[in-house]
C-alpha cells in the first residue's frame, strides 16, 4: 500500500515537471519588438498617414497584451503564450505597413499640394490682372488680398512639411478665392451699361424675329450662348471666354473678350487652330471710338494695339475662361452652331442683361 502511495507521489511530481517544462514565458522580447515598431512608425507619422492601418497595429498589440495577462491569471503549467505571440508578430508588420502606407500617402498629397498651390496662384493671378479698370477695383483688390493671403499660408506651411496645416490652409484659401469670386459676379456688372446691353440684346432679338435669320445672344454672367430664330431661343451653348470675361476689351492682349452687337464675316470649317471657327467684325466703329478715347484719356497704354481676329471657336469645354478674348465652345457644340449660323448673321456680346429671356 505505501508503495502504491508512493508511486501515485512521483507520478504528479512528473507530471508538473514535464508540465513546467512545456509550458512557454511571458513573451517579453518580443513584446518590446513590437513597441519599438509601434514607437517608430508614430515618429515617422503612420498614426496620422495611415490611421487604418494603424489602428489595426495598435488594437493587435493591444489584444496581444490582454492575451498575455490572461494567461498569466492561470496556473504556469496551463499557460500558452502562442497566441499572445502570434497577434504581437502580426502587430509589428501592420505597423511597418502603416509607414509604408503613410509615405505613400504623403508623395500623394504633396502632388496635390503642388497642383493646388499652382492653380491657386495662377487664379489669383488672373483675377489680380483682371480688377485693373474695374469699376470696383478698389474694394476688389482688398478681398483679393485675402486670398493671396491665404496661398502664402498654404506655401508656407507646405515649407514646414506640415501636410495637415497645409490642407487646412488649402481650404482657407479655396473659401477665400470662392467669396471673391461672389464678390466680383455681384461687382463686375456697372449699372451704368446696364441698359445698353439691354437694348443690344432686344435689338438682336428684334432683328432676329423681323428677318427670320438665326441671330446668337451671349451673356458672360449665364456663361451661356443662346441660338435665336425668329427671334426665339431654340438652343443654348456652355461657352467660354478670356481669361479676364468679365471687363470689357480696350486693346490686344487684354485678356477681355468684347462686348458689342457684330457680324460674322467668315464660316472656316477648316484652316483654323480650334476645331472650327467664326470669325466676326471686331473691332466695329464702336470699338474704334472706344479706344480712341482711351487712348486719348490714358486708360489703354500708350504702345497698345486695338488688335482683331475674334472668334466664335471650338476647344472648349474645359470649365474656365481661358481664351485670349475669343469664345469658346466644345467640338460637338461648335459642331451645332456652325450648322445653324453663316456669314452676315448677328452675335451680341454683353455681360448681363435683364429680364430675357423671360
Amino acid at each position: 500500500m505505501m508503495r502504491g502511495k508512493r508511486l501515485s507521489a512521483l507520478a504528479l511530481v512528473s507530471a508538473l515537471v514535464v508540465g513546467a517544462a512545456g509550458c512557454q514565458s511571458v513573451p517579453t522580447q518580443l513584446s518590446q519588438v513590437t513597441w519599438a515598431a509601434l514607437q517608430d512608425g508614430r515618429r515617422q507619422g503612420a498614426e496620422g498617414g495611415a490611421p487604418d492601418i494603424w489602428s489595426v497595429a495598435q488594437a493587435r498589440f493591444d489584444s496581444a497584451w490582454i492575451a498575455i495577462e490572461a494567461q498569466n491569471r492561470l496556473w504556469f503549467f496551463e499557460r500558452d503564450f502562442e497566441p499572445a505571440e502570434s497577434l504581437l508578430v502580426w502587430s509589428g508588420r501592420t505597423a511597418r505597413e502603416a509607414v509604408k502606407a503613410a509615405y505613400s500617402n504623403r508623395e500623394r498629397q504633396k502632388q496635390v499640394i503642388d497642383s493646388t498651390i499652382a492653380q491657386l496662384t495662377k487664379d489669383v493671378e488672373a483675377h489680380r490682372l483682371g480688377i485693373n479698370g474695374h469699376i470696383a477695383r478698389i474694394p476688389l483688390r482688398k478681398a483679393l488680398t485675402e486670398t493671396e493671403v491665404m496661398v502664402d499660408n498654404v506655401r508656407e506651411a507646405y515649407a514646414t512639411g506640415d501636410i495637415d496645416k497645409a490642407f487646412t490652409a488649402i481650404e482657407e484659401a479655396e473659401d477665400a478665392l470662392k467669396r471673391f469670386d461672389d464678390r466680383l459676379d455681384i461687382e463686375w456688372v456697372d449699372p451704368r451699361e446696364l441698359p445698353n446691353w439691354n437694348r443690344m440684346v432686344h435689338e438682336t432679338v428684334s432683328w432676329s424675329k423681323q428677318t427670320g435669320d438665326p441671330a446668337l445672344v451671349v451673356v458672360k454672367m449665364d456663361r451661356r450662348a443662346y441660338l435665336l430664330r425668329g427671334g426665339r431661343v431654340i438652343e443654348t451653348f456652355p461657352v467660354e471666354f478670356g481669361y479676364r470675361a468679365w471687363t470689357q476689351k480696350m486693346w490686344a492682349g487684354d485678356g477681355a473678350t468684347p462686348e458689342g452687337v457684330y457680324q460674322i464675316t467668315k464660316w472656316r470649317d477648316r484652316d483654323t487652330r480650334y476645331y472650327k471657327a467664326l470669325n466676326l467684325d471686331y473691332p466695329n466703329d464702336t470699338d474704334k471710338r472706344r479706344f480712341a478715347v482711351g487712348k486719348r484719356t490714358g486708360a489703354i497704354p500708350r504702345n497698345a494695339r486695338i488688335g482683331g481676329n475674334i472668334e466664335i471657336h471650338g476647344e472648349g469645354g474645359r470649365g474656365e475662361d481661358w481664351t485670349l478674348g475669343c469664345l469658346a465652345l466644345s467640338n460637338r457644340d461648335m459642331d451645332r452652331l456652325m450648322a445653324k449660323l453663316s456669314v452676315g448673321n448677328r452675335v451680341a456680346i454683353v455681360r448681363e442683361v435683364t429680364g430675357w429671356p423671360d
